[in-house]
This record gives C-alpha cells, structure tokens and sequence, in this order.
C-alpha cells in the first residue's frame, strides 16, 4: 500500500466524519475505508437517530422512508465534499444502513485515473 493511499483513507474518513457531524450532530463510532482501484468502500459504526430508533419500534415502514430521505441527503454532501475537499472524481456515491446493528456501508465509484 503506498503512502498516498494512507493519506487519502484518512482524508475520506475526515470528509465522511465531518457530514455526518452535519446531518446527525455526532461522529462516527468507528469508521473503515477500503480503496481498490476506482472503489472506495467506507464501512461504519455510528449510533442509530434515537427519534428514528423509538419510531422503528412501532412503525418501520415510517422509519424507513425518513432513512432514505437522510442517505440521499447524505450521499449529496458527501460526493459534493470530496470533490471540493480532496478534487476526487466522484461519478456516484451509494449508501445502505442496518439499522438492527448501527451499522452502514458506503460505496463511492470514482472515474478511471483517480
């Protein structure tokens, strides 16, 4: 792995940090970022909204719909940062979370020749 490499994971976790700061007023847990090739994989443990959390119990299908609602606002902020923040050549970003386990998965597909 090349020294760039390392630089540019904790730079993108930094970014993904700082959004998440953002839109749910805390940090991430714990956080891991993946680069192969024109992938960026983030993996990442953060604390589930505790309104949507008490909503879930009684009504996922409420719950879920307001999930999506946050992951496109965050995939917007997160693509629109790191290319104003680190000029990567974001094409898309796509986001899922596991709200059972506080757990989510970012994928960011980057254009050949990062």
């Amino acid at each position: 792995m090349k020294v760039l490499d390392a630089d540019l994971k904790q730079e993108i976790a930094r970014v993904n940090n700082n959004v998440n700061l953002s839109l749910f007023g805390t940090g991430l847990r714990k956080q891991r970022v993946t680069i192969v090739e024109d992938k960026i994989i983030i993996t990442a443990d953060h604390k589930r909204i505790p309104a949507l959390a008490a909503i879930d119990q009684r009504d996922r299908m409420s719950s879920r719909i307001a999930d999506v609602a946050i992951l496109d606002e965050y995939k917007r902020r997160l693509k629109q940062e790191l290319i104003e923040q680190i000029h990567l050549p974001v094409i898309c970003v796509l986001k899922d979370y596991a709200p059972d386990y506080e757990l989510a998965v970012t994928f960011i597909l980057l254009k050949d020749g990062r």
